[in-house]
């Protein structure tokens, strides 16, 4: 049996940690978006996973009840969309090689 070319394999861990790099990168341009109530309750979410913005129409706010459902239906959406980009961007930077679900747990981004 043929011994593992050392070499090889150290440039192809460099390669992969230059990728888990540029993704890092390519997830802070990401940016997702979810709503609720029609409009009502609209998030924004970095592609690492961080809310950046949420905005709740005026007309909502005599009912708390109603405005916690909707927030939470919102950024559950907006987060959903986020991990999608997200596997997407692996899957453009490592061509596939690499499982996206697993690039992000180690990005700590995964559920």
């Amino acid at each position: 049996m043929a011994m593992p070319n050392f070499g090889d394999m150290m440039k192809q861990i460099q390669q992969a940690g230059e990728k888990m790099q540029d993704v890092q990168k390519q997830l802070e341009k990401i940016v997702a978006y979810g709503e609720a109530g029609g409009g009502m309750v609209k998030v924004s979410v970095s592609g690492k996973q961080k809310v950046l913005s949420l905005a709740i129409d005026p007309d909502i706010m005599d009912d708390p009840e109603m405005v916690q459902d909707l927030v939470l239906a919102a950024v559950n959406n907006a987060l959903d969309e986020s991990a999608r980009l997200a596997q997407e961007e692996i899957s453009k930077a490592t061509g596939g090689m690499m499982n996206p679900a697993d690039i992000l747990k180690n990005l700590n981004l995964g559920k």
